[in-house]
């Protein structure tokens, strides 16, 4: 598989570069595609290293949210974060269709397509970024290295870490009491073939070795006018989620403040929230698509399985996507997040004008991800809610209890209106542990972070609880089997170092 990988990538990377590039664009004599041999002589100007790193960079980016595959649960990152979303307790499937088997918790055999799509695209990913990496970057920058030079390097180094944490939350056990056991295989260069798992410790060790360095590099920089790229935000982020998994609370509350830019960030504004906008410029945006008739896969895409409003979709047309009733329940009634799911009894006005597109739509429903006909919002794979909760998190485990409740205000009340939000009864740490936990269930939903929430809090999930609302009922102990996914069968076939998991 490995081979294949490569040799894929390796054409991707080629192709990509002719995209945009006229014979005027920075070289007279790129015609369509740039050869090997042209591309190295290239490389040797300093101006046109910055061109192509921005070229091939775009090509990666671009296959974050392309059609991987043609069975419409195959569109790049956000179809992962669908696809483990639905595994979890707070997303609800109304209908048996598309990703129902992650629904049930029943989509981890090595023989089913979940885990051979995960696996392939996100090692297909790494493999790009390692060309690249090769191609550009033979020693690592020194400090004369051009700024935009490193922010390209910082680019791919943020890139790579994300996707080894999605391989190592989906196919190994949770950092904390199993550093020892079985992880991914790290392939950190083009050539890296048949290689057996590290152990869960040293991908660890790799996605903080990959980050680290960048974020802490001044010339890597955050960049709000460009949020279709990786940057210094979205690197400190991931390196905050990381330092979660492992309970390093003093680098979470770090990190997560280089992400927001402070401790009172610039959030969604209540009436975007409302209005479920979903658009690359929102200032709250850290990292995103821009959807556009070019870029657009229609019904293989996010909101053809996530929009109910429209009956043509595949949510819409019967396949609802619903909150849990029991996590809806806590939300507070002045909240406008409470206004983003159908409740006829609460807030008629927005069940009548949404049953007026889908006249099927039942209560709970979420018009979080409404779209219009011809699919074209865009992805959003990072808010600056997620760090932003990280850090409050970090506050409570870090026994800041005053400053998290203030925090949580900040979010809740000032950002979301809910002026009767109350923290006054809350007085122990495990109390405003629970809550910030609910905050985040409550924010993120549908974001795609849920799966590995649910994972690293080890706190399992019980769909059999009094109101629910689930069609298909679970209950899923803490680091249970089922919070692992399989190997991919294969990859066992093809790979004679490959142990498989249980």
């Amino acid at each position: 598989m490995k081979k294949e990988i490569k040799k894929i990538a390796s054409m991707a990377l080629l192709s990509v570069l002719f995209v945009g590039c006229a014979k005027d664009f920075f070289d007279p004599e790129v015609n369509e595609y740039l050869t090997d041999q042209r591309k190295k002589e290239l490389q040797g100007n300093a101006k046109n290293k910055k061109q192509l790193l921005e070229i091939e960079l775009r090509g990666i980016y671009n296959n974050n949210a392309a059609t991987q595959n043609s069975n419409h649960d195959g569109f790049g990152l956000k179809a992962v974060d669908v696809g483990f979303d639905h595994t979890g307790l707070d997303l609800i499937q109304s209908s048996r269709s598309w990703f129902i088997f992650d629904y049930n918790f029943d989509n981890k055999k090595a023989n089913f397509r979940r885990p051979a799509f995960v696996w392939n695209f996100l090692y297909k990913q790494i493999s790009s970024i390692n060309t690249v990496l090769a191609d550009y970057f033979p020693t690592a920058p020194t400090a004369a290295t051009d700024q935009e030079v490193f922010q390209k390097y910082g680019e791919l180094k943020t890139m790579r870490a994300i996707f080894y944490y999605y391989l190592v939350n989906t196919f190994a056990k949770t950092y904390v009491g199993n550093q020892g056991s079985l992880g991914v295989p790290l392939m950190l260069n083009p050539g890296d073939d048949k290689l057996p798992r590290a152990t869960v410790q040293q991908v660890y060790e790799q996605m903080i070795a990959d980050l680290k360095p960048v974020v802490d590099d001044d010339r890597f920089q955050i960049t709000p006018d460009n949020k279709a790229d990786a940057d210094k935000a979205v690197g400190a982020t991931y390196l905050a989620k990381i330092y979660a998994c492992q309970g390093n609370w003093p680098e979470v509350q770090r990190y997560a403040l280089i992400a927001t830019e402070g401790d009172r960030p610039l959030l969604t504004p209540s009436g975007d929230v409302q209005a479920g906008k979903w658009d690359i410029s929102m200032n709250s945006w850290l990292w995103g698509f821009d959807i556009t008739q070019e870029t657009n896969t229609y019904w293989n895409s996010f909101y053809a399985h996530m929009d109910n409003s429209m009956p043509e979709s595949y949510a819409g047309g019967g396949a609802f996507r619903l909150i849990y009733s029991n996590l809806y329940a806590k939300i507070g009634d002045q909240d406008v997040r409470k206004k983003l799911y159908i409740n006829e009894t609460l807030f008629p006005d927005i069940a009548a004008k949404y049953r007026a597109m889908n006249p099927h739509l039942p209560e709970y429903a979420n018009v979080k991800y409404v779209t219009n006909t011809d699919f074209t919002s865009d992805y959003c794979y990072l808010r600056r809610e997620d760090p932003y909760l990280l850090y409050i998190e970090a506050l409570v485990e870090n026994n800041l209890l005053d400053e998290a409740k203030g925090a949580l205000e900040y979010l809740v009340k000032d950002n979301r209106e809910d002026t009767a939000y109350d923290l006054s009864a809350l007085t122990t740490q495990e109390q405003l542990r629970q809550e910030v936990r609910l905050q985040r269930r409550i924010e993120l939903w549908g974001e795609g972070t849920s799966f590995f929430d649910w994972k690293r809090w080890k706190t399992g999930i019980n769909r059999y609880e009094a109101g629910s609302n689930h069609l298909l009922k679970v209950e899923v102990p803490a680091e249970s089997e089922k919070w692992i996914y399989q190997i991919p069968k294969a990859e066992m076939e093809s790979n004679p170092n490959m142990v498989q998991n249980e």
